[in-house]
């Protein structure tokens, strides 16, 4: 907000000491900083270079901005359309992540992934970490699993590839939490929907499902903090119609029945309702999460 209001003040002072008078050499600046961020900013944005452009015409120190009306009138309808394409561009970026109907105890997320579609279901049971971040160019990257010993702060945000994000959760997690560790499972999905995971310390996992569910052969690596040392891990690639991820959590619940409850995976054409299943305690017991289910390709509509 600081910058942006002193680019707007910085450009007043420029445009009057040139004397620039045309209303595009006050305005343009000030509309392309206000559009680059937050709504509210380009508003307050907005407001500060109308107040510059008035001083500029009631006190002509140095030739300022022109004082006809037209050109008052195209400034003011210029100054007032940055907040409302601020707005428009956050609603667009922020449009792809949606929160799915679902019962109070569980809050389910869809997202783009690729050319298909995910759905990310987190129930906020203890030690529980279940993140979605929409990549640039269409793709999806996710981390899931779950946090055992000391208390750990919040992990730090993506890297540039899933293995330099194992390495630097790593050194996140030995330096918060040097009795705990990670078990989590990181899932990379491109934009033409090609899916690869890393699974970070058994038992999180990632299964495939085509008629029923079925182990997904990712290699398992040691969890992320752990005495031994993660090293580079390395991604898998996963296929099937239809994948998904459950926590330590899930086969804790279920037993030796985990993978005989996944064939619900297969069923069914709702990523959001297959995840918001996943969360389903044993014989009514309280939900476990979280689960994704991802759908590389998009549904058949026949």
């Amino acid at each position: 907000m600081r910058a942006a209001l002193a680019g707007t003040t910085g450009n007043a002072m420029l445009m009057g000491l040139a004397e620039v008078s045309t209303p595009v050499g006050w305005v343009l600046l000030p509309g392309l900083l206000g559009v680059s961020a937050r709504p509210r900013v380009a508003a307050l944005v907005s407001a500060w270079a109308g107040v510059l452009v008035a001083l500029s015409v009631v006190v002509p120190v140095i030739p300022g901005h022109r004082s006809d009306p037209q050109a008052l009138l195209a400034s003011a309808a210029g100054l007032a359309a940055v907040p409302v394409l601020a707005w428009a561009r956050r609603r667009t970026r922020t449009a792809t992540v949606a929160r799915a109907a679902a019962p109070p105890d569980v809050a389910v997320f869809t997202v783009p992934a690729g050319a298909g579609s995910a759905a990310l279901a987190i129930c906020g049971t203890a030690g529980e970490i279940g993140a979605a971040v929409p990549v640039r160019g269409g793709g999806l990257r996710v981390l899931l699993g779950t946090v055992s010993g000391a208390a750990l702060d919040t992990p730090a945000g993506p890297r540039r590839t899933v293995p330099h994000l194992v390495d630097a959760l790593d050194r996140v997690v030995r330096d918060l939490a040097p009795a705990g560790h990670l078990r989590a499972t990181i899932v990379d999905v491109d934009r033409a929907g090609a899916v690869r995971a890393v699974r970070c310390g058994s038992p999180d996992l990632v299964v495939a499902a085509g008629n029923r569910a079925e182990p997904a052969r990712v290699p398992d690596g040691p969890a992320i903090g752990s005495t031994e040392p993660a090293g580079r891990a390395t991604p898998g690639p996963v296929t099937g119609r239809r994948i998904a991820v459950v926590g330590t959590g899930f086969t804790d619940a279920h037993g030796e029945r985990w993978l005989r409850v996944l064939d619900q995976v297969a069923a069914g054409d709702d990523p959001a309702r297959t995840a918001q299943l996943l969360t389903r305690g044993p014989r009514g017991g309280r939900r476990t999460g979280p689960a994704l289910v991802i759908d590389p390709e998009p549904q058949s509509r026949e």
